[in-house]
């Protein structure tokens, strides 16, 4: 059989896209179908020609009605005979239009040459000319067998149109085959465009599912990634946990200062160590975008306070000078992720203060109120005292690039907080870090140390102060209710002492703000302390840690008992009580400090714990800081030992490891709950110990019904604090 149809192209073998094509041609021909035979029967019934020519006409009525029958078979049960063979179908169908187009043009002829270019016959050629029209839109996909069903149905009238021999023959002839050839050419276009648009929309799809593989491939390779990194570092956490644990048990241990120095050098090594594994798993949730912030509320101000006090021994032993202002209108309880707030300021002053190339830091904090109760936190970290005001630095002053996996750790932390952070390098502004973070508000009242009534009305003479530090000290010590004045040069210093030595304008103290490079605040003191009108002034002097443990500032401390020391930068809360104690002659936060070191031991002593650890290095690390607090220690190796030494006996606290061996942590945990509810028992604290630190870890602790998580590498501050929250006076 004659292949009138002979896929060359992927989308012409596309059995779905063949098939909508031919539904598409079977759907159109069903409609002119019915129209053709009523439009012939009408022409050929009614008119002159069926009373001249009542057998002929009779007879091409019933060859279309035939032929009719034998098209509507295929176009009209095409769901089932296209099923069984698409390329059958299709040429079987294509044999009976052929068949209908001939029987077509039988009809035409006969009508023009009969009757000539008249009466029923312009109407024929009339409706001819728009179905055929039609007709090559709906079978242009098929370009072959439209051409030859066109030429069949339209060129043999045209022909006998002309052999008429008068003038309307050969107009009407001539305008039939020129007709022909334009359907023709029409046609040819319309095949290729239709084949090129599906090919173009197949090429789409095929790319779209490629993406789709290959975002599916990416999407496991990063989960096998992601995996593979919580695995691993949960390993590394674990051996962190016994060589940090185990450094912090010998900490107290008799040692020479070489020890303890090499004690403190292998402590940061770990320590190191272990920021470099949570980073590289912060790193691979931020790029996954699966990182899940924490909310809960914490202190603002003490906070940012506690930063600064950390990083300022690390810039002092850089030679940097660290200072840093604080803006009085922070709110004092904000809800967010303290943690990773804190990981992104820590990480960004260590860049500060080993990187940067600053050769002074000067850290300032603002909050811009937001609508309702939330705001933004900006933090500038740079090397001039420079207005936080300006707000964030604009391009032109030069962004500089993220470089290193702990910088970019950062930005992704401070983006998934609703803010950014932006490296600054600009000959006239400096070097500044601007670090923005969203946080809500939950209160702005400042709750102060409380007033010593009788620090009211004294004076404080401020020496060689950081104009912005002192501005801010000044503001300080007024709502203190103390009066400051602030001169520069010691000549100036003494000048203005020994003029109000006496009367009411007497200074009651002095602060002496020495720098890093030298030792002019101790001459300073030596001067003011050996002047008989001056020297039983107070003096107070900042300084470096370093510089405090020095054997200049111990032989001067020792020969001025009048003369304290205060570490740089300066801390509002520490300032408060070295005044109170120098003007007031008391020490209420030492006090307060052996109280609360009194309470971290009487919660503690004496309770009993049940440690629950597979691993023999974790159960002692963890034990001896638990005998270190005081606490009494039994041991279980898993969840089926941890059950029967609680129904033997009875704990105040229980320390599960989530992974172990014959029962887990977890099946422990629910196995306690349940007999707990069964008989009605208190409820036992359940603190978990996992080296996981995802969130969907600690729900499933939460889930199991443990009270609360800790992390591996257990540090002893963490566990002291987890100690008095569910070993406190309540709990008893």
């Amino acid at each position: 059989m004659l292949q009138l149809f002979v896929p060359t192209s992927k989308v012409q073998k596309d059995r779905r896209i063949m098939r909508d094509t031919d539904a598409r041609v079977a759907k159109y021909s069903r409609r002119g179908l019915v129209l053709n035979f009523i439009v012939a029967v009408s022409c050929l019934t009614f008119g002159e020609f069926f009373r001249q020519y009542q057998t002929l006409a009779i007879t091409l009525i019933v060859g279309l009605l035939l032929l009719t029958l034998l098209r509507a078979y295929y176009l009209f049960r095409f769901d089932s005979l296209y099923s069984r063979a698409p390329a059958r179908w299709r040429n079987q169908y294509f044999a009976a239009s052929f068949l209908g187009a001939g029987w077509w043009a039988f009809i035409l002829v006969s009508l023009t040459w009969l009757q000539g270019m008249r009466d029923e016959t312009l109407v024929m050629w009339l409706y001819s000319v728009v179905f055929y029209s039609s007709v090559a839109n709906v079978f242009a996909p098929y370009r072959r067998f439209l051409t030859t069903y066109l030429f069949i149905g339209l060129v043999p009238a045209g022909l006998t149109a002309i052999s008429l021999l008068d003038v309307d023959g050969y107009l009407y002839g001539s305008i039939m085959l020129v007709f022909y050839v334009m359907l023709s050419h029409q046609a040819k276009v319309t095949s290729n465009t239709y084949w090129e648009r599906l090919e173009a929309n197949h090429a789409l799809r095929e790319r779209a599912k490629g993406l789709e593989f290959e975002q599916r491939s990416s999407k496991a390779a990063i989960e096998l990634k992601n995996e593979f990194l919580v695995n691993l570092g949960q390993e590394f956490r674990s051996s962190l946990n016994d060589i940090l644990g185990t450094l912090a048990l010998v900490d107290d241990e008799q040692l020479s200062d070489r020890h303890r120095e090499l004690l403190l050098l292998a402590s940061k090594a770990a320590e190191r160590q272990l920021d470099l594994v949570n980073n590289v798993v912060d790193f691979s949730k931020i790029t996954t975008k699966s990182l899940v912030l924490e909310s809960v509320p914490f202190n603002l101000r003490r906070l940012l306070e506690k930063m600064v006090q950390d990083f300022g021994l690390e810039a002092h032993q850089q030679g940097i000078e660290l200072n840093y202002l604080f803006s009085g209108d922070l709110p004092r309880r904000v809800e967010g992720d303290a943690t990773r707030l804190g990981q992104i300021l820590g990480t960004l002053m260590t860049y500060a203060v080993k990187q940067s190339g600053m050769e002074q830091i000067f850290v300032e904090a603002v909050f811009h109120p937001g609508q309702e109760e939330e705001g933004e936190l900006q933090v500038i970290i740079s090397d001039a005292t420079r207005s936080v005001e300006g707000g964030e630095p604009d391009e032109a002053e030069g962004d500089e690039p993220m470089r290193g996996i702990g910088l970019s750790i950062c930005k992704g932390l401070a983006e998934c907080m609703g803010g950014s952070v932006h490296l600054v390098d600009n000959r006239k502004s400096g070097k500044r870090i601007v670090i923005n973070v969203q946080l809500d508000v939950l209160a702005y009242q400042e709750t102060g140390s409380q007033q010593e009534q009788r620090l009211r009305g004294k004076r404080v003479l401020l020496v060689d102060v950081p104009e912005v530090v002192a501005l801010d000290l000044v503001d300080q010590l007024s709502n203190w209710g103390i009066r400051a004045a602030r001169v520069n040069g010691h000549s100036q210093a003494l000048r203005q002492l020994r003029e109000g030595a006496s009367g009411d304008s007497a200074t009651h103290l002095v602060l002496i703000y020495n720098k890093l490079s030298s030792f002019d605040g101790l001459t300073l003191s030596g001067d003011i302390a050996s002047d008989a009108e001056l020297s039983e002034l107070p003096q107070v002097i900042a300084m470096s840690l370093l510089q405090r443990d020095s054997q200049e500032v111990r032989t001067h401390l020792q020969a001025y008992p009048q003369v304290s020391c205060i570490e740089k930068p300066i801390m509002h809360r520490k300032l408060y009580e070295t005044l109170v104690h120098r003007l007031l002659s008391h020490e209420p936060h030492e006090a307060a400090n052996a109280e609360e070191e009194d309470d971290a031991v009487l919660i503690s002593a004496g309770r009993r714990v049940l440690l629950v650890e597979d691993q023999r290095v974790s159960q002692m690390v963890v034990s001896g800081m638990l005998r270190k607090l005081g606490c009494q220690v039994h041991m279980a190796s898993n969840g089926k030992e941890a059950l029967s030494a609680l129904e033997k006996e009875k704990f105040d606290l229980v320390l599960m490891d989530c992974d172990m061996p014959e029962l887990d942590g977890l099946a422990a945990t629910e196995k306690i709950r349940a007999e707990e509810a069964d008989n009605g028992g208190r409820h036992l604290p359940i603190v978990a110990m996992t080296s996981y630190t995802a969130d969907e870890d600690e729900a499933r602790c939460r889930a199991a019904g443990m009270d609360d998580h800790i992390g591996k590498p257990i540090r002893y501050e963490a566990l002291q604090s987890q100690l008095e929250q569910w070993l406190g006076r309540g709990q008893r």
